[in-house]
């Protein structure tokens, strides 16, 4: 019996694990093309999207619609370049959000188990861009095209049948809610577009470009993320616009990229010419505006006044599943190209700058008063250091080839900042050592020696030491010498010039503890001690004073200070002999020897 309770134990875990895998699997897979694909849907599944890949997947609103419907973005990756692809320009071509989505599950998934989808690798490229998408960029026109009249109030009703033409099928509806085409918005040839002169559920362009509230939004988002490349999804033709007014050299570099695409989808390209009568479209202002690669790729046949029907999606997956990658790989290379040479001529400028502080820590110091650390060279010290500081952080995202291309630059900012650096740090401690030093000699130049004041000369000792540390790293020799000679040598000075004043004060003060303690032997070998000390001191200071004139000298009034407790010492055994003598008197000779 027992045995049989463990074999069913065995089998529920075995099936609760098949179960487990079966839903983890399902899990990654949020975005299911096979439905008509509604903004709540699409809401629903970004939610979950951010829920599942919580490090690669933010959910952003960057704007609201006509009649206040939030506008999502959504990144996918963590790095440093962008790019940008969005759908659902036009209500009926709502395949395109699907596409959009349905192309995030799949990059995410396909990160998350490090594998390729068409030979591109998502991990490695979405590490070095990240690819933002706005699925859905008209919400009120694509509710409109799928839910029809009910989805709005009856106050709206009138307005739009008359912007359909008397029709109550919204099915061919493209424009927003208010019967503007969002995709002649734009301003690049917005002019020259023909078309209705009132709103109407396709191709009007509106009074003027960039008025609707979702032009705008994009607008505004393009200028936040600055994308490299850009793809903005339609939906019938099967064909692929991406030149619109590019110069010579960037009509050679887009039509590589268009080529790939469209050797990629299948697609056919559509060459404009000089003269296009287009315009007005997303792809048409980034183009000739942003001056970047752009792309219109239509993923489904030519369908006439409506939706592409759900059966053209797995083509339209197959063609385009690797586009985002792709354009996001690009795009990296985009960055990467275009942010090293405008870093190059920052740093070629930041060089120049940097050279500026050699005069400061070096030629202009021709004597010990030009050792002074003045603002002019702090304040363009501390521009360079930290201007290099932020081209550093901008070249730690580039790859690793174009780092070592301004390798070089930030060698020689480094050496311009370090020498600065090091002459800022010696001449600070030089002067921090005179001020100490000056502070140092007051009390002998008062006569106020007290009990702290071997300490403070073992103090003025160690930052004499930390002084000459701090020059020795000093580039010129030259500075070195001027600053060794300055702050030093007079420190070094200050201690051999005070020290038998503190040793003689030291001793004064135990002589007078021993006073206290009545010990008069003792007291004699330390006053003994004390004048040998004395005389010591007056060779030394006269020999030194022959040697540096004016550099040694006598402190008066610390030497009044020593003579008086001298004094008062002498008194004092004076006393403490004449008690002794009171406590223990002798016998009279002449008494002695009359007995």
């Amino acid at each position: 019996m027992r045995r049989f309770k463990i074999s069913i134990i065995i089998l529920i875990l075995l099936f609760s694990g098949l179960s487990f895998t079966e839903n983890a699997k399902a899990a990654s897979f949020i975005v299911n093309p096979k439905q008509v694909y509604t903004y709540s849907k699409m809401v629903s599944d970004m939610k979950k999207l951010e829920h599942t890949y919580p490090n690669l997947i933010k959910v952003k609103v960057i704007g609201k619609s006509e009649l206040g419907r939030n506008i999502y973005a959504l990144s996918l990756g963590n790095g440093p370049s962008k790019v940008f692809i969005n759908g659902s320009h036009h209500a009926r071509e709502w395949m395109t959000t699907t596409l959009n989505m349905y192309m995030m599950n799949q990059y995410a998934d396909a990160y998350l188990k490090n594998k390729k989808i068409n030979g591109y690798n998502p991990r490695e490229i979405l590490s070095t861009t990240t690819i933002w998408f706005v699925p859905m960029v008209n919400p009120d026109g694509v509710t409109l095209q799928q839910m029809g009249l009910k989805a709005f109030p009856k106050s709206m009703h009138k307005s739009l049948i008359t912007m359909n033409k008397g029709s109550k099928n919204f099915k061919r509806w493209k424009a927003n809610i208010k019967g503007v085409d969002l995709n002649r918005q734009y301003d690049a040839g917005w002019e020259k577009i023909q078309g209705p002169k009132k709103p109407s559920y396709k191709d009007y362009k509106g009074k003027a470009p960039a008025t609707t509230a979702e032009t705008k939004v994009i607008l505004k988002f393009v200028k936040d993320i600055d994308p490299e490349m850009a793809v903005s999804y339609h939906s019938t033709g099967k064909i692929m616009y991406w030149n619109y007014k590019q110069d010579t050299k960037r009509y050679k570099r887009d039509l590589v990229h268009a080529k790939k695409i469209g050797k990629m989808t299948g697609y056919r390209l559509i060459y404009t010419g000089k003269n296009p009568s287009g315009g007005g479209g997303f792809t048409d202002w980034f183009v000739s505006v942003k001056k970047r690669p752009g792309f219109t790729p239509e993923i489904s046949k030519p369908v006439y006044e409506s939706n592409p029907p759900l059966s053209e999606f797995p083509n339209a997956w197959k063609e385009n599943q690797a586009v985002g990658l792709y354009v996001a790989a690009e795009g990296s290379k985009l960055f990467n190209e275009r942010n090293y040479s405008s870093l190059q001529t920052k740093y070629k400028n930041l060089q120049s700058q940097s050279k500026k502080l050699q005069p400061y820590y070096d030629s202009n110091v021709k004597g010990q008063a030009n050792l002074k650390i003045e603002k002019k060279f702090t304040d363009l010290y501390n521009n360079v250091k930290n201007e290099n500081h932020k081209l550093a952080q901008q070249t730690g995202k580039l790859y690793s080839s174009y780092r070592k291309k301004l390798e070089p630059f930030q060698k020689d900012i480094k050496l311009q900042l370090g020498n600065s650096e090091k002459y800022i740090a010696g001449i600070t401690a030089g002067e921090k050592l005179q001020s100490y030093q000056k502070a140092y000699l007051k009390p002998f130049e008062d006569g106020t020696l007290n009990a702290n004041t071997a300490a403070q000369q073992q103090q003025l000792i160690t930052m004499k030491s930390t002084t000459m540390n701090a020059l020795s790293k000093m580039t010129s020799p030259k500075v070195r010498s001027l600053a060794t000679e300055k702050y030093i040598l007079p420190a070094s000075i200050t201690v051999e010039n005070t020290m038998y004043e503190i040793k003689r004060f030291n001793l004064t003060v135990q002589i007078e503890e021993q006073l206290k303690l009545g010990d008069v032997n003792e007291i004699n070998k330390q006053l003994f001690v004390l004048e040998q000390m004395e005389t010591e001191a007056v060779a030394f200071k006269e020999n030194k004073i022959k040697l540096f004139p004016g550099q040694y000298k006598f402190f008066v009034l610390t030497e009044k200070m020593l003579a008086a407790k001298k004094a008062a010492i002498a008194e004092g055994l004076d006393k403490l002999i004449v008690s002794e003598n009171e406590k223990n008197p002798q016998e009279d000779p002449a008494n002695l020897s009359a007995e």
